[in-house]
């Protein structure tokens, strides 16, 4: 899929408004002249500018018409049943990881999305356990982001 750059830059700034109004709910940091909305407010005021700046030049160049062309995958069953199958499986990541945990769920959806994508099932299973399993250390050890835990396998970390 191609967007021109009038239809770009109106979802760019859309998106800009749409971060900065997300960032008004974060709460400041007491004690500290900036907070959790600091760089939410940058990003969404970068993309203000950069979706005028593109919406500008595209009128300055005669361009009047937001536009949209579909590449040819758009066109393939199996194509578009993967797009399905991904996005279906963030669905129900978000639905049922709070209550499987994060390291299976995120071994299932990577796993399901790999067979569609048709690779070699020992290939897929090594990946994706690999990969739950690292991103688990990376981000609840690490950087201490809070993922959803499962009681079974609560002991391994």
């Amino acid at each position: 899929m191609k967007l021109n750059d009038l239809a770009l830059g109106i979802l760019v700034f859309l998106a800009g408004i749409a971060i900065y109004l997300s960032a008004l709910q974060f709460s400041p940091i007491p004690g500290q002249a900036y907070g959790a909305e600091t760089m939410p407010k940058t990003i969404a005021f970068l993309s203000l500018g950069l979706g005028l700046f593109m919406i500008g030049r595209s009128l300055a160049v005669g361009m009047t018409r937001p536009g949209i062309a579909l590449d040819n995958w758009t066109r393939s069953p199996a194509s578009l049943g993967g797009l399905a199958t991904a996005i279906l499986l963030i669905l129900v990541y978000i639905l049922f990881s709070n209550a499987v945990g994060f390291v299976p769920m995120a071994f299932g959806v990577m796993l399901a999305l790999m067979l569609t994508l048709r690779v070699k099932p020992v290939t897929a299973i090594l990946v994706s356990l690999l990969a739950a399993v690292v991103i688990q250390q990376a981000f609840g050890r690490l950087l201490l982001v809070p993922l959803p835990r499962n009681a079974f396998l609560g002991f391994l970390w």
